[in-house]
């Protein structure tokens, strides 16, 4: 019998069958399952051995409904692997012998340090979850419980930043195990008042403050024996309002800060603002670590944060005065004169927001100090070209106003956590203020740059 030959087939075509098409190419390591984070613009992947990793979303959709993105169907063309295995962007799987790239921190977008408590994260979204699990901290969000937490908003909202570090995978129990293996090796890693303070001494930030800001006693008096235009009266009586203030204060021109006329409330607003930048950038020069940052970033840093820490000041200033805030010469704007003015509401704002509260939780200058070194240590300012020293530094200031809270008023576990709640409201005003002109011709035509220049190449008062 005739036995009719069979053709000669590829390994392919007996696999697949002779009409089927070849199969792609498969890449070496197991494909990820992509997730997109509609929160941080990340697609995060886990792979079979366990990792994680975290693919930057640049060039991903941009959309305010995350759900739509996360469904198990979604796909992107971004999100698929290139040749070799290679993810886009240029990044490879831990386990690929190509893999030198960084990973990105699942929290916030940072570049990552490693895997800490389950997930890639950078040291900083660690420490603050290590902190407030090993401190048990509880926090409070603002606004609705859905806070952006990335790179440059990470500070903005403990509580969201708290809850996404739980939704991304890290594990409380995690840290938990961490401590109960030091201690079971004789080392105890919980971090000490010692070692806080040779890090960030706090009494040198209350030196800071007592050195720049006038005595309680000396602004009491001031505020009743300020220049007035009537006879002196033989007892103190309050200062007499402040009319259209801003609008003056606004329209003020260099030429009348220098005329040697009889002082009006006018000429003793830009005084006391000229006065207040003179000691702000003094009490900077004082706080610990700063001066050893280049010029250029002090510079930065004191330009980004130099209406919230002047607002700051004036406002623990005024604690002790009714409806008024008590500028750095003494003189006290009324709450009546701000609303005459048209500025009532941000006036408002200052004495409920800050004042009030200031003077509810009986605020110390130490913990001023500290807010006002952690708004000065400002990470997210634009231009910093040592950002991951300065946000050391910050932390160092967060956990050296932790330990002043639970030492000095135990019996108050959540003030730590209150005092933070303030630098938000802080922010808000401090934005809100520069829309309404309320610090600009502070010094007459000499632009902010070159005063903080001159201010910071000058050697510090003795």
């Amino acid at each position: 019998m005739y036995k009719k030959e069979r053709p000669k087939l590829s390994v392919t075509a007996l696999l697949y069958g002779t009409g089927a098409p070849p199969p792609p190419p498969q890449p070496p390591w197991t494909p990820l399952s992509p997730t997109y984070n509609g929160s941080t613009g990340s697609v995060n992947g886990s792979s079979s051995n366990g990792g994680s990793t975290a693919v930057s979303s640049s060039l991903q959709p941009q959309s305010s409904f995350p759900g739509l993105l996360s469904s198990p169907g979604y796909t992107s063309s971004n999100q698929q692997q290139g040749s070799g295995g290679q993810l886009s962007g240029g990044r490879y799987p831990p386990n690929h012998p190509l893999s030198g790239s960084k990973h990105l921190c699942s929290i916030c977008g940072d570049r990552a340090s490693g895997k800490h408590y389950g997930v890639y994260s950078c040291e900083g979204c660690k420490g603050f979850f290590k902190r407030t699990v090993r401190k048990d901290l509880t926090y409070a969000c603002r606004e609705d419980r859905n806070c952006v937490i990335d790179k440059r908003q990470r500070n903005r909202c403990q509580y969201c930043r708290y809850q996404k570090c739980l939704s991304c995978g890290m594990k409380r129990e995690a840290v938990q195990e961490e401590r109960q293996r030091t201690k079971e090796r004789g080392e105890n890693e919980v971090e000490s008042t010692s070692t806080t303070q040779a890090e960030m001494p706090i009494d040198r930030i209350l030196e800071a403050e007592l050195r720049v800001e006038p005595k309680t006693e000396e602004l009491e008096v001031n505020a009743f024996t300020m220049p007035s235009r009537g006879p002196p009266t033989p007892a103190p009586q309050p200062p007499p309002p402040v009319h259209r203030l801003p609008v003056q204060f606004a329209q003020v021109k260099p030429a009348d800060l220098t005329m040697p006329a009889e002082k009006d409330p006018v000429t003793n607003i830009c005084q006391a603002a000229d006065r207040q930048l003179h000691q702000l950038v003094e009490w900077a020069k004082h706080i610990p670590h700063f001066t050893e940052l280049p010029l250029e970033d002090r510079m930065v840093l004191l330009k980004a944060g130099w209406n919230e820490l002047l607002i700051a000041a004036f406002s623990h200033r005024s604690v002790a005065v009714k409806d008024g805030i008590v500028l750095a010469t003494g003189l006290v704007v009324q709450r009546h004169s701000a609303h005459s003015a048209g500025v009532g509401a941000i006036f408002d704002r200052v004495l409920t927001e800050l004042v009030a509260k200031m003077r509810e939780l009986r605020m110390d200058r130490t913990e001023l100090g500290c807010l006002r070194a952690i708004v000065l240590f400002n990470p997210e300012a634009r231009g910093l070209r040592c950002a991951a020293q300065v946000e050391a530094l910050r932390e160092r200031v967060y956990a050296a106003l932790e330990d002043h809270c639970r030492q000095q008023y135990p019996e108050q576990p959540g003030r730590f956590a209150k005092l933070l709640l303030r630098l938000p409201a802080l922010r808000s005003i401090g934005l809100k203020c520069l829309e309404h002109l309320f610090f600009f011709k502070l010094i007459g035509d000499t632009p902010i740059d070159n005063f903080l220049l001159s201010m910071l190449e000058s050697p510090s008062d003795s």
